[in-house]
């Protein structure tokens, strides 16, 4: 075949144009294509539908700890629990009326130990609120020092940081089921082995309207810092732990310590150093703090002007394992400790008096945010005082009233606290007016110490957020 065979008619020329023009078109197409993939793509998002509801008020339900124990009274039994002193509880609503009240059963205690729950019902849909308390004290040889405690709505979690089980120390765990359903819970204890659940605490039966006794020893054996957690099944409980001390032969205190929550910040206010634990020489205020993760963490301590009492002091936390921080001696006062972490913690203050005769010491727990107006008890006790402090970069104003007298306007500086002298054996109700708060009520005095963390009001509702 001779090349010029080979020529192109017109027709076959602007064919072959179109081929190619077609060809290097879709590659361009492909490539314009492949380069939009790999370039962000504008986000086209629709919020799911939502409407926040609030729910109707519903009962509230107040279960106290009861009376005081003490174990190994018996001398046939040195394991039996038995009532060492009745409680005087304070009580009432903001109707200026009381609760229903009756009784919850303590079998595994010997004698009238029974102690007391109370349901204050909604008027319609209006929440009625409701607050009570206890305390009590003591001067026997065995026990001595004074006591006071919140009476709490019952919970599905609780978290008791506190107690110990070395000679000369005694805890009861305390596990209420004030409804109508019976419970089981399991008593989970961290130590330095980390998270174990031991027999006695596997599953632990609670029948409706019963409160069960667990001496510490048969649960946390040999730990020295526990921390335990109580989970319900079948209903909620609330779970307290009461706690003593005898150094040598001398008494050195009782104390009844409610449950926390885990949270990245706890806030432990109303810390009062009293009597000669200023002056003594050794760890007069301890800090135990406990996490489920590996984290790092800080403590603070500051005094009622918001100035910093003492360094702040970092900490690494080791999942599952209790650790316990010297705050170091602190001058008279009252201090604010604040726990900072990366992740949740669960966080409480011991302190102590002195380490003589006649010395008490109390666990002070730490307190959630409160925002909105929340009713509180104040039972009997020394020189009681609500200590309110506020964490945040600004001031507030904090209105407190008596029931039945007028509202107190406190300020409250930025990183301080205000610290309000009460009277005993009366409700106040305490309103943030929308700012964040910690508040907790405080006793020191000859008689003793004692702390109460202010937790927000049970009777009204959170709103709730629903998806259609």
């Amino acid at each position: 075949m001779k090349l010029s065979d080979l020529k192109l008619t017109g027709a076959q020329r602007t064919l072959g144009g179109r081929v190619i023009l077609g060809a290097v078109t879709g590659i361009g197409a492909i490539a314009a294509v492949t380069a939009a993939a790999a370039l962000p793509w504008p986000a086209v998002a629709t919020p799911p539908a939502s409407v926040e509801v609030m729910p109707a008020p519903a009962e509230t339900v107040l279960s106290c700890d009861g009376p005081v124990l003490a174990l190994g009274r018996a001398v046939e039994d040195a394991g039996a629990l038995a009532v060492a002193t009745e409680s005087r509880i304070t009580v009432g609503n903001d109707r200026d009326e009381e609760p229903d009240s009756d009784v919850i059963a303590q079998p595994t205690v010997a004698g009238e130990a029974a102690t007391t729950r109370y349901v204050q019902r909604p008027e319609g849909r209006e929440a009625v609120s409701a607050a009570a308390a206890s305390s009590a004290s003591v001067s026997d040889s065995d026990l001595a020092g004074f006591t006071a405690s919140a009476c709490r709505p019952p919970q599905m979690e609780s978290w008791i940081v506190g107690g110990e089980t070395e000679t000369g120390t005694t805890g009861v765990v305390l596990v209420a089921n004030p409804g109508d359903v019976d419970a089981t819970v399991q008593i989970t204890v961290y130590g330095v082995a980390g998270p174990v659940t031991p027999p006695s605490g596997a599953a632990v039966p609670v029948p409706a309207r019963t409160q069960v006794a667990l001496p510490l020893a048969g649960l946390a054996g040999g730990e020295q810092s526990p921390v335990l957690r109580i989970t319900a099944t079948g209903a909620p409980v609330r779970a307290s732990l009461q706690s003593s001390l005898i150094r040598t032969l001398d008494p050195g205190g009782i104390d009844s310590q409610s449950a926390v929550r885990p949270a990245a910040t706890q806030v432990i206010p109303g810390v009062r150093i009293v009597g000669g634990a200023a002056e003594t020489e050794g760890a007069a205020t301890i800090a135990r703090l406990l996490s489920e993760s590996d984290t790092a963490g800080t403590i603070t301590v500051t005094a009622q002007d918001g100035s910093t009492a003492r360094e702040p002091e970092p900490v690494e936390l080791t999942a599952g394992a209790p650790l316990e921080v010297d705050l170091g001696s602190l001058e008279s006062g009252e201090y604010t400790v604040t726990v900072t972490s990366d992740a949740p913690v669960v966080a409480a203050v011991w302190q102590t008096t002195g380490f003589g005769a006649d010395a008490d010491f109390a666990w002070n727990t730490a307190a959630p945010a409160i925002s909105e107006s929340t009713l509180v008890a104040v039972p009997r006790g020394p020189d009681p005082t609500i200590g309110i402090a506020n964490p945040s970069d600004e001031a507030v104003t904090v209105s407190i009233a008596g029931q039945g007298d007028d509202p107190e306007e406190v300020a409250v500086p930025a990183g301080a606290t205000a610290v309000v002298e009460v009277d005993d054996q009366r409700l106040y109700t305490i309103d943030p007016r929308g700012a964040s708060v910690h508040a907790a009520i405080g006793f020191a005095g000859d008689a003793g110490v004692a702390s109460i963390a202010v937790w927000p009001d049970a009777a009204h509702p959170q709103p709730v957020v629903v998806y259609p």
